[in-house]
Parts: structure tokens; C-alpha cells; sequence
């Protein structure tokens, strides 16, 4: 090892014990040793655009992430490098160092030798032992007290407030891209994807939109232009906390067990009313809820093992509603899917009540990309595109009015829809 060497992994080594230090310049000869060359032993997770390693110093460990196809994403490098400049909070994963070497090899092209650049483009973060929260999902429902659950949504909810206040858009936040250190204290990561705002921006249009489908809120999928906005995180962090609520891994299936959850929560808070005249009136009403809980229509279009599902819901009058439709989904394979449909805000009660609605769905097969790009950046070309592979179902939709408003109030923000009762896609 040279002595460039030595100097640069003692002050990595120094970093760990000192948060103050900036993150800083690291060798490419440091971190393939440190790593092993990379070793496929030392490998503790994978993406489309990196792999990460835990790499071993002499007083301590670091993780290193190295990107695939370096030219393709090199942008995506330098932006991921100014957000973490940026971040520097305890509910965000800590930024170490990074890596933008390129060095000249010779190779063989067409019978010649030629002299080839080669990028090698690598972060290094701090190292968490307990891993991401996805593989936590399942555990943090039955085996971990309540107490730890609340504290892991707190702190990314920390983390993401942290960031916000930066003008940083996370924009791929997923239980994936949440670590855990030894405490379960939560730390984001991955911004490969995020953007930098300016100060007094608000918004980014862009015609695609990347990231987790499960997360990626519903508006990605409306229209040819996507205004990228702090909302889109809101929404995956909702998804998140639902998770980690209910204990099940994906919205679509957290979202039945969720809507029990919370009208049991509902029904205990109102029960132990220390005013009794504001208690449940009586056994029925509380039967009655419960039992809304369990209604569902269930919709079994063909699919298969390896097919997605994509889905529109348009009015068929087309005429002006509280409904914010149309409304664009893919659901996974093997997953059972509730349309959750929100409504607008209006100064008046609506002159229909019941309004007819269109349900279009066709299946994909994992491998079609062609049509699955052409989805999210044209959903109504899509279905056009797709013909008679198209399966319509129709049906109505009822406006109905939580108990505790009443139609006397001005002005309408807690109206809500319900699909003949509650419409579950199961394929």
C-alpha cells in the first residue's frame, strides 16, 4: 500500500469517531481494498444501479456503494453526491467519502488495441448491522413492542422533515431504502434518485418519473407532464407507516388489514369516552362498523404467476364530480389491490349522489417493458395500444357522509366514496 494510501483509511478510520469531519476525496485503490476486490462475500445489497459492500478497515467498518454502467449514471452520480453534501442529520444515513476515478486500459476492438477510459464511481457511508427495514416488515408487527415501531416512523419522519427543510426531494423512499443501526434508530438512504430544489422552488415537471412501484404516488401515472413536488414523498411515507402498522409488506395487501386497524382504533377511543353520552349508542353501531370492514367485491380477471396488472377508473359521463379521476394503477402479480379514491374539496354537496363509473384492466408480462414505460408516461395510449386485450367492468359509486358531519356545514372536506362498499382487485 502506498502512503497516500495509509493516510486516506486512518482519516476514514478517524470519520467514524468524528462527526464533524467533512466527507472527502477516497482513492479507488482504498476501496477495492478494503472491499476485498469486491468481493461477491462482502456483498450486502444490490439494485439496478449499484451494488454495496461492507468493507473492512482496522478499527471499524464502512459500507461502500459501487455503480453499474458509469456513463449511463452519471448524472444520477453527481446529484446523489450533492444531496448527501446537504444531508447531515441522525435519521440520515452518514456520508463518508466518494470515489470519481477513470483510468486508461488497453483492450481489443476490431483486431486492434485501443486505449479504453474506464469510470469507476463509488459512495462510502457509515454501516448499519441491522440492515434495511424491508426485511424488519413482518417482525415489527408481532415480536416488537409497540414503542420501538412508533420510534422507527418518528424518525424517518424526522428524516424526511430534515430533508424537506433542505429542499431535498427524496423521491424513491421505500422500507428498502431505510437502514437500521444497532438500536433500530432509522437513517435514509439512496438518493439516486432525489432532487436538490432550489430555494424558493416548489415544483419539477418532467414527462417519466423512476422509483418503486408500490410507493410511487398515484399522480406519476396521470398524464404526460408529472409535477414533482414534496407530495410524492407524503405518499410513500404513508405507505410506510401503514406497513409498519399492520406488519404486511405492500400497500395493496397492508391497506385491507389497515382499514380494520383503524376503525377498531376509532371504536376503543370512542368507547372509553369519559363523557358517556359520546360513547357508541349501542352494540349494533359497533357490529354495524366492523362488519363494513369486512365487505368487498372482488373483481378475478385472467392473469398469471409473472403478469402485472394495469388499471384505469374513468367517470362515464365525464361529467364534473368531487372525484379525482382518472385514476391509473399496475397492480403485482399475486396481490390483492383496493382502489383508494379521493375527492375534491367543494364548497357544496354534490346534486348526484350515485355516479356511474368504468373499470379497463389488461395484463403484462414482467418482461414488457415497451408497454409498461408506455403506461406510465401514456396510460390512455396504453389502453388504446392494447385493444381487445382489454377487460371493462362497470360499476357505481355512492357519495356517503362520515357520522360525525353534517350536511348543515358550509363547506365539504371530509366527504369520501366508496365503490359498491369497498372494490378489491384480486389477480
Amino acid at each position: 500500500m502506498d502512503h497516500q494510501g495509509c493516510i486516506t483509511e486512518i482519516e476514514l478510520e478517524n470519520m467514524l469517531f468524528d462527526e464533524d469531519l467533512e466527507p472527502i476525496a477516497l482513492p479507488y485503490s482504498l476501496l477495492k481494498k478494503i472491499t476485498d476486490d469486491f468481493s461477491d462475500k462482502l456483498e450486502v445489497g444490490r439494485g439496478g444501479f449499484a451494488v454495496v459492500y461492507k468493507a473492512i478497515l482496522d478499527n471499524g467498518v464502512v459500507a461502500v456503494k459501487r455503480l453499474s454502467n458509469t456513463y449511463m449514471y452519471e448524472e444520477k452520480f453527481q446529484g446523489e453526491i450533492e444531496c448527501l453534501m446537504k444531508a447531515k442529520h441522525k435519521n440520515i444515513v452518514r456520508f463518508l467519502g466518494y470515489c470519481s476515478d477513470t483510468q486508461g486500459n488497453m483492450e481489443s476492438y476490431n483486431g486492434k488495441w485501443v486505449m479504453a477510459d474506464v469510470q469507476q464511481r463509488l459512495l462510502c457511508f457509515e454501516y448499519l448491522p441491522k440492515g434495511s427495514l424491508d426485511g424488519h416488515i413482518t417482525d415489527l408487527f408481532g415480536e416488537i413492542e409497540w414503542r420501538k415501531r412508533y420510534n422507527i416512523i418518528k424518525g424517518v419522519c424526522e428524516g424526511l422533515n430534515y430533508l424537506h427543510q433542505k429542499n431535498i426531494m427524496h423521491l424513491d423512499l421505500k422500507p428498502g431504502n431505510i437502514l437500521l443501526d444497532e438500536d433500530m434508530m432509522p437513517k435514509i438512504t439512496d438518493f439516486g434518485l432525489s432532487r436538490c430544489f432550489e430555494e424558493d422552488q416548489t415544483r419539477v415537471i418532467t414527462k417519466n418519473v423512476a422509483g418503486t412501484m408500490g410507493y410511487l404516488a398515484p399522480e406519476c401515472y396521470c398524464g404526460e407532464k408529472i409535477a414533482i413536488t414534496h407530495k410524492f414523498d407524503l405518499y410513500s411515507l404513508g405507505v410506510i407507516i401503514i406497513e409498519i402498522l399492520t406488519g404486511k409488506k405492500g400497500y395493496q395487501i397492508a391497506i385491507e388489514n389497515w382499514e380494520q386497524l383503524r376503525v377498531c382504533a376509532r371504536i376503543g377511543i370512542e368507547c372509553t369516552d369519559l363523557d358517556p353520552g359520546k360513547r357508541p349508542a349501542s352494540m349494533k353501531h359497533i357490529v354495524d362498523a366492523l362488519a363494513q370492514t369486512e365487505c368487498s367485491t372482488h373483481l378475478s380477471p385472467a392473469g398469471g404467476e409473472n403478469k402485472h396488472v394495469a388499471f384505469r377508473l374513468t367517470d362515464k359521463s365525464m361529467e364534473s364530480s368531487f372525484i379525482r379521476l382518472p385514476l391509473y394503477g399496475i397492480v403485482p402479480p399475486n396481490t390483492p389491490f383496493t382502489l383508494i379514491i379521493t375527492t375534491q374539496e367543494k364548497e357544496e354537496l354534490p346534486q348526484k349522489y350515485i355516479i356511474d363509473v368504468i373499470l379497463h384492466n389488461a395484463t403484462l408480462i414482467l418482461e414488457d417493458d415497451e408497454y409498461i414505460n408506455t403506461f406510465q408516461s401514456q396510460p390512455d395510449n396504453f389502453f388504446r395500444e392494447m385493444g381487445n386485450a382489454v377487460q371493462e367492468v362497470k360499476l357505481k359509486a355512492l357519495y356517503t357522509l362520515p357520522r360525525h358531519i353534517t350536511p348543515s356545514l358550509s363547506k365539504v372536506t371530509y366527504y369520501y366514496i366508496a365503490i359498491n362498499k369497498i372494490l378489491t382487485l384480486r389477480y
